[in-house]
């Protein structure tokens, strides 16, 4: 099928394209070209103004529709969980299991291994925790932090068949260790930890290359210490995530990340969780009800518990908030994070080639319509 959108702003992963056409042909982008010059085979779908963009890329989702991944770890769930994000206009994740028992992590991994040749949206799995330093395990249970082990490693080592993303304490696991996870193919990243900047240093040779939810859970900047946030600045080739829901970080300090960050180097995650396209505003985690107030999800000792936005949210944070260019905020939900997980080759740009992911929004970034691999999945509505 043939297919020709027309009537909004198209944002190619770089920059903003006016008066063009995104041609589709099945699952993928045939071109672009302009208004005037659609081939007579193209059925044209005008769209109502606004912006069409690649679909937006979340690498740390926990959960939605009600359901969070460590308690239903499932087909049946999995993909309530990938539909309301797709709702959104998130036509790519990572769903994210957090630390557990080994058994869940076990009914994680083996869920994703048997879904990921059957939903385009599931791009793989992140593993957060449970290699921690207890000083940072935020809502993380203590029981659960652990040491990598030989049970550890034999799952990992059958994890070769999509991409993983690995949070963990660099100080908590020895060179050789991460060298080995690195073998592996692991995107490895810092997170829930108090390195130092020596331990970083040494940690970047080998294997690490991204910082997870940038200024949570980690050691802050000191005069004498950089610590993990000043060496997530100042490591220019490695990559950081961050949360812009505006209460896990100040808006100045997002706009600071930005500006630091080399271009490509800060891409936004969600770390949504089960609240996201559902009514209830509780869920169970680590059997304990945490609620969702004011838009900050909090546990019983009121510590921050994920989040309740999707990636439209942190782009009209970002651009609205923390004084973000529109083209950077929406890159950094699209572009950016395709590229810290190696798949900017198929997903995460408007192209020739690429697979039709798409989201539609208008400039109070509602998303009224969303593709996913050239098959509208979500309608145009007022």
């Amino acid at each position: 099928m043939k297919k020709a959108l027309t009537g909004a702003k198209l944002f190619t992963g770089e920059n903003f394209l006016e008066n063009k056409a995104l041609l589709i042909e099945d699952k993928n982008i045939a071109g672009i070209v302009g208004e005037t010059h659609i081939p007579k085979d193209f059925k044209i779908q005008k769209l109502n103004g606004g912006m069409l963009s690649p679909g937006f890329i979340d690498l740390q989702v926990n959960g939605g529709g009600g359901k969070l991944f460590n308690n239903s770890p499932d087909k049946e769930s999995l993909n309530i969980i990938i539909k309301s994000h797709q709702y959104f206009g998130s036509t790519s994740i990572m769903p994210t299991v957090i630390s557990d028992s080994l058994n869940i992590l076990q009914k994680c991994t083996d869920t994703i291994s048997n879904e990921i040749n059957n939903n385009d949206s599931l791009l793989g799995v992140h593993i957060e925790g449970p290699f921690f330093n207890v000083k940072y395990r935020g809502v993380h249970q203590k029981q659960y932090i652990n040491t990598i082990n030989a049970s550890y490693l034999s799952l990992f080592e059958k994890l070769d068949s999509f991409p993983v993303m690995l949070t963990l304490a660099p100080e908590c696991i020895s060179i050789k260790q991460l060298k080995h996870l690195k073998s592996l193919g692991f995107k490895i990243l810092a997170g829930h930890t108090d390195a130092s900047y020596d331990q970083l240093e040494e940690a970047i040779k080998y294997g690490l290359d991204g910082f997870t939810h940038l200024f949570n859970a980690m050691g802050q900047i000191s005069a004498r210490e950089p610590s993990v946030v000043g060496s997530a600045f100042d490591f220019d080739e490695t990559s950081a995530s961050i949360i812009v829901d505006l209460h896990h970080v100040h808006p100045s300090l997002i706009n600071l990340s930005f500006k630091q960050k080399p271009k490509g180097k800060l891409f936004f995650v969600s770390d949504s969780m089960a609240t996201i396209n559902h009514g209830e505003p509780s869920f169970e985690l680590y059997d304990e009800v945490v609620s969702e107030s004011n838009g900050r999800i909090i546990n019983s000792d009121g510590k921050l518990a994920g989040s309740s936005i999707t990636q439209i949210d942190a782009i009209k944070n970002a651009y609205q908030k923390c004084k973000i260019p529109l083209e950077s905020a929406i890159a950094m939900a699209t572009l950016y994070p395709a590229q810290y997980l190696g798949v900017s080759h198929y997903i995460g740009q408007l192209k020739q080639g690429h697979r039709a992911d798409l989201a539609h929004f208008d400039s109070n970034f509602k998303v009224h319509s969303v593709w996913l691999s050239g098959k509208q999945i979500k309608e145009e509505s007022s």
